[in-house]
C-alpha cells in the first residue's frame, strides 16, 4: 500500500508488542470515537483472523453496553468482502461444486473454503489449488508462482494451468466465489463504505490484495489506526506482505509496556528477535516480576508440575503435539488441543451420572441420553429403548425408575467402565488413570497443546516451547532464519510467570533460544 501524503496525514500506526494491551488501546480509540459522537456504524474495526474480530466484538459489547448487531462493521476482511458484496451461502464454492469441477476435468480436488482455519488462513489440502491461491493473494502469474515455488508436481504447470482454467470457467458460469475472489472482487469494485474512523488489527499478517482491499477503505475514511507488530509476522509462507507495516510513512505510536511478560522471559525474547535487520525497532518494558526460565532435555519431566497453573505447550508442527498428546494420557493428564477436551464433555457426563446413579441419586434427561448413548443396546438396555421413546425430558431419573421403566440392564454397584461398555478400552484406561492422579471427574481445562502458529494471540502462566525444526525447515534454515526467529519469538513471549524451553530429541533444533 503506498498512501499519498494527503491520506498518510490522516493514519497512525500503532505497533504492540507482546502483551503491551493493543487490543485495550484500540477499543479505546473506540470510545474516544463515540463519546466523540461518531455513530457506532460509522467505525470500521477490521481483523486478519476470526478469532480477533470475535474478541474486539465480545469485548466492545461488554464495554459500550450494546448489541451486537450494532457493530456492523466489526468483523474479518474477508466477512466485509462477503457481505458488502451482498453475497449468500449459496454464491460460494460448495462441496457439491467442487466435486463437479472434478467429474468434469476427470481430477480429484478438494473445496479450499473448508481450510479457512481461525486464523484466517487459507490452507488447500490440495497442492494444485494451494499454488492458485497464492498466486492470486500474491498478485503474480500462476505461472510466475509456479516457478518460484520450486514445487515438482505430478504434471507440471501444463495440468495446474487445465485445472485453474477449469475452476475458472466453472465459476464464471454459474456465478460463484471462493474467499479470495471475495477479496479480488471487493477491489475490483471500488466501492469500499464510507466510514468516519477505520482501526486495522493485525496489519503484519496481511496479504497483499488485502491491504490494498486496506487502502481503499482508508482513502474513503476520515481517521485510520493500523494495529500491529512486524516482529510477530509469521505468515509468510501464507502469503502475508510481512515488510509493507513498517514502511507506512505516518505516524507512529508504540506501546511499550507489556502487561504479561516477566523480567527473564523479555530477555530471551529480545535475545531472538534482535538479529533481524529488517524491522522497527521497539523499546518495550516487561513486567516487574521475574519469573523464571528453565531449560530440559526431555519434553515432560518431574521438574514440571503440570497441574500448577495454566499451560501452553508449543509445537513448530502437529506431528509433534501428536507425541506429546500420548505422553500426556500415558500421564493420565487432561488437556484440551483444537479447542476440545481430550476427554468429550458427552463422555464425561456420561460417567458423572452413572456415578450420581451409583450413589442412589436422580439425572436429568440431558445426561441421562449420554449415558444411554455409551452403553450398547440389547445387552445393558433391553430391545427398543435405547433412544428412550415416551421418557419425560422434563422428569429426572434414578436407578429404580430406570431399570422399570426404561429397559436398563445393568446392575446399580457396576462401575462406570463396566456399564458404559461402549468407551473404548484405550479412553477407559486414560481416564482411570487421570482420576488416580486428580481423584475428580472435572476434566481440567488448565493444560492446552498448540502449533505456535495457532497459538499466536494467547497466553498462560506456563509455556513449554518445543525446539524441534522439521526437517524441510532446517533444511532451508539460513535463507528463512528471520522466519524461524519471529515464530519463536511468539512462542516465547507467551508466558506469564515461567517459560520452559525443552531441547530437540534430534540434531534440527531452533539452537539461537539457548
Amino acid at each position: 500500500m503506498v498512501l499519498n501524503d494527503r491520506h498518510a496525514e490522516k493514519v497512525v500506526t500503532i505497533f504492540g508488542p507482546p502483551g503491551t494491551g493493543k487490543t485495550t488501546r484500540l477499543l479505546n480509540i473506540v470510545e474516544e470515537e463515540i463519546n466523540n459522537g461518531t455513530a457506532v456504524d460509522k467505525i470500521g474495526y477490521f481483523s486478519f483472523t476470526k478469532k480477533a474480530a470475535l474478541e474486539a466484538i465480545t469485548r466492545a459489547v461488554l464495554k459500550f453496553r450494546l448489541d451486537k448487531k450494532d457493530f456492523t462493521y466489526f468483523r474479518t476482511l474477508h466477512s466485509l468482502a462477503y457481505h458488502h458484496l451482498n453475497l449468500k451461502p449459496a454464491d460460494v464454492m460448495s462441496d457439491l461444486n467442487y466435486r463437479e469441477v472434478s467429474d468434469w476435468l476427470q481430477i480429484k480436488i478438494n473445496n479450499p473454503n473448508k481450510s479457512i482455519n481461525d486464523l484466517g488462513i487459507s490452507t488447500p489440502k490440495d497442492v494444485y489449488l494451494t499454488l492458485i491461491d497464492q498466486s492470486k493473494i500474491q498478485g503474480v502469474s500462476l505461472q510466475n508462482q509456479f516457478s518460484r515455488s520450486g514445487m515438482h508436481i505430478d504434471g507440471g504447470f501444463d495440468r495446474l494451468n487445465y485445472i485453474d482454467k477449469g475452476i475458472k470457467q466453472y465459476k464464471k458460469k454459474h456465478k460463484l466465489f471462493d474467499y479470495t475472489d471475495m477479496i479480488l472482487e471487493f477491489i475490483e469494485m471500488n466501492s469500499a463504505p464510507r466510514l468516519d474512523v477505520v482501526i486495522i488489527d493485525e496489519a503484519q499478517d496481511l496479504s497483499l490484495i488485502q491491504w490494498l482491499m486496506v487502502e481503499q477503505i482508508i482513502r474513503k475514511a476520515d481517521r485510520a489506526y493500523i494495529a500491529g507488530d512486524d516482529d510477530q509476522a509469521i505468515f509468510n509462507w501464507a502469503g502475508a506482505d510481512m515488510g509493507r507495516l513498517g514502511k507506512l510513512q505516518c505516524k507512529r505510536e508504540i506501546l511499550n509496556k507489556s502487561y504479561r511478560i516477566p523480567g527473564k522471559v523479555h530477555t530471551v525474547a529480545q535475545k531472538i528477535i534482535t538479529p533481524i535487520v529488517n524491522r522497527v525497532e521497539k523499546e518495550w518494558q516487561p513486567r516487574e516480576e521475574e519469573g523464571s526460565v528453565q531449560y530440559h532435555r526431555t519434553r515432560l519431566n518431574n521438574h514440571m508440575d503440570l497441574t500448577d497453573g495454566t499451560w501452553l505447550i508449543l509445537a513448530r508442527t502437529n506431528y509433534l503435539l501428536d507425541q506429546l498428546a500420548e505422553d500426556l494420557k500415558t500421564r493420565g493428564l487432561f488437556f484440551e488441543r483444537y479447542n476440545r477436551s481430550s476427554v468429550s464433555e458427552k463422555m464425561l457426563n456420561a460417567i458423572i451420572g452413572w456415578k450420581q446413579i451409583q450413589e442412589g441419586g436422580c439425572i436429568p434427561f440431558k445426561v441421562l441420553k449420554d449415558v444411554y448413548y455409551y452403553m450398547s443396546g440389547n445387552n445393558h438396555i433391553a430391545h427398543g429403548y435405547k433412544e428412550l421413546r415416551g421418557a419425560d425430558e422434563e422428569k429426572d431419573y434414578d436407578h429404580d425408575t430406570l431399570v422399570l421403566n426404561h429397559g436398563l440392564n445393568v446392575h446399580r454397584e457396576r462401575p462406570w467402565y463396566v456399564a458404559l461398555d461402549t468407551i473404548p478400552e484405550a479412553q477407559q484406561i486414560y481416564i482411570n488413570a487421570a482420576l488416580r492422579r486428580q481423584k475428580s471427574f472435572n476434566v481440567s481445562k488448565n493444560i492446552k497443546l498448540s502449533t505456535i502458529h495457532a497459538a499466536k494471540g494467547g497466553e498462560a502462566d506456563n509455556v513449554m516451547v518445543l525446539t524441534d525444526l522439521p526437517k524441510k525447515v532446517d533444511d532451508n534454515y539460513f535463507l528463512q532464519q528471520d522466519d524461524e526467529r519471529r515464530v519463536f519469538y511468539v512462542g516465547v513471549t507467551r508466558a506469564k510467570k515461567s517459560l520452559h524451553i525443552i531441547e530437540s530429541e534430534s540434531t534440527r533444533e531452533f539452537r539461537e533460544i539457548f
